[in-house]
């Protein structure tokens, strides 16, 4: 299995424990930058939210009970600590800058210079 990142994303969380919990709930704003060979992929992004699908590069991978509660898996819960850190949150869109290769967006919950995986119109919005 591959996966490559398509960008970076720039938040004002400078550490994962800075971050909040469940981004959505929240107003912080952050910019998802979109590498070059991937710029097309912004084109008539017109959706009023989005979901980041973003790697916790900075997680604990080896984490697979709650510190809260042990009785629980890290599969019942959102937290970005498990074997493959993959994460989901959906940002209400700010602005798409195609041209610039970004999108601000406003509800973000991860580090500064998280990995970006994916950007998918929410399921609102999507259109296919």
């Amino acid at each position: 299995m591959q996966c490559d990142p398509i960008g970076t994303v720039s938040t004002p969380f400078e550490t994962t424990s800075d971050a909040p919990s469940q981004g959505f709930h929240d107003d912080a704003e952050g910019v998802v930058r979109v590498d070059e060979a991937y710029a097309a992929g912004l084109s008539g992004f017109d959706a009023e939210s989005v979901v980041v699908v973003w790697w916790a590069d900075r997680a604990d991978r080896s984490v697979l009970t709650l510190d809260r509660d042990p009785s629980r898996g890290v599969f019942t819960s959102r937290s970005p600590a498990r074997p493959n850190p993959v994460c989901l949150t959906e940002c209400r869109v700010v602005a798409v800058d195609v041209d610039a290769r970004t999108m601000t967006v406003r509800g973000v919950d991860m580090a500064d210079g998280s990995p970006v995986i994916d950007l998918k119109a929410s399921l609102e919005d999507r259109r296919d």
